[in-house]
């Protein structure tokens, strides 16, 4: 693969691989933590650039290599995607801090 390219994976749910193969993706559906750990220790080690689409649980999951994507950004950039029968239901990483601020939930303490 040039070093200039960019790798598009996803990773999750069967239902979603579909679309995203068709859109020239690498695709693991049904993809867990041990895949999704591995593959991201793989592209940090090949310090590839890379797109990364998540599906909402395994955006969610306690993985130590997306902990560390997230906290040095760079190459890797990562996303998510909400459950293909409940599209409305995209949560990220920002909307406990934004509702704090915002005053729209309390949080116990």
């Amino acid at each position: 693969m040039p070093e200039s390219s960019t790798r598009l994976c996803f990773l999750g749910s069967a239902a979603l691989a579909n679309g995203f193969r068709l859109a020239g993706f690498e695709v693991y559906p049904g993809a867990g933590v041990d895949t999704l750990e591995r593959l991201l220790r793989e592209l940090r080690e090949q310090r590839a650039h890379a797109f990364v689409i998540l599906d909402q649980a395994l955006a969610e999951a306690d993985c130590k290599e997306l902990r560390e994507i997230r906290a040095e950004g760079g190459r890797i950039l990562l996303t998510q995607v909400p459950p293909l029968n409940r599209p409305d239901d995209l949560r990220s990483g920002l909307d406990d801090p934004i509702e704090l601020l915002m005053g729209n939930r309390w949080e116990a303490g």
